[in-house]
């Protein structure tokens, strides 16, 4: 898998450039679409499921866990599962690059990767429907994974406008996922989150890896974490689980035909 020091430029055009060129080195075809406000990369075979994460980092940070961990276990599962890809720009500054790919792509389902780089629980949020072979039980116990009612947004929230089924993908500290847990018991208030709710962030030991934090560098991250993350989706994309739930759609979808 790639090392991220290797991507890990403040300056967005090294970024991008570095970008480039690990692409060209893993052998992986690519287009790139410049949509004025950034450039999206895009890679893959197709398969009905879309993996996004973003490679724009927040200003002056070197965005190691946020997010190019998740961008090269992209990178590295692209090699080896049927699927498509895109790495966004502009997640930081609005989720420009999510946006222009929802609005000019037909998407069926997108798994986000975000923060992916750091701890030993894997985390996800499922909006929408479709992601059984993500989080049957049995992959769920096999990987240590977890599912939760609330994520920190990221792009998830631009596809979700665009009425596309995403699941949100991250790892954190184990503690971290009982935060997690307290968190979602706010849910989506309309007028905004109570001061409870920024202390809890403020606590979570995964906040001191992004956004010029204490540990946003590329030392701090974790290769097995990252590993983690690309055997639980790699995984998820071969194994058994994934053609039980394929045999099980067909067989919900006939059913629907059939009582139409």
């Amino acid at each position: 898998m790639l090392d991220v020091a290797g991507l890990a430029f403040r300056d967005k055009t090294q970024r991008r450039d570095a970008l480039t060129r690990a692409l060209s080195h893993e052998g992986l075809t690519f287009s790139t679409d410049d949509y004025g406000g950034g450039v999206n990369f895009s890679f893959g075979t197709g398969g009905g499921v879309l993996f996004s994460a973003h490679y724009d980092n927040f200003p002056d940070s070197y965005g190691a866990n946020d997010n190019l961990a998740a961008v090269c276990i992209m990178i590295e599962l692209a090699k080896h599962v049927h699927a498509d890809f895109v790495l966004t720009d502009g997640e930081e500054s609005g989720h420009t690059g999510a946006k222009h790919y929802a609005e000019t792509h037909d998407i069926q389902r997108v798994v986000n990767l975000d923060l992916c780089g750091y701890g030993d629980s894997i985390v996800m949020c499922a909006k929408g429907k479709g992601f059984r072979d993500f989080t049957s039980p049995e992959l769920l116990t096999k990987h240590n994974a977890h599912l939760v009612r609330y994520l920190p947004p990221g792009d998830d929230v631009m596809y979700r406008k665009y009425h596309v089924p995403v699941l949100s993908v991250s790892i954190v500290p184990k503690w971290d996922v009982q935060y997690l847990k307290a968190l979602a018991s706010f849910g989506e208030r309309l007028l905004g989150q109570p001061p409870e709710f920024d202390m809890i962030i403020s606590q979570m030991e995964i906040t001191q890896t992004i956004h010029n934090g204490a540990k946003d560098s590329p030392e701090y991250v974790q290769p097995e974490a990252m590993q983690r993350v690309y055997d639980y989706l790699y995984d998820a994309m071969t194994t058994e689980y994934t053609q039980k739930n394929i045999f099980r759609r067909f067989h919900d979808e006939l059913r629907r035909i059939i009582q139409a």
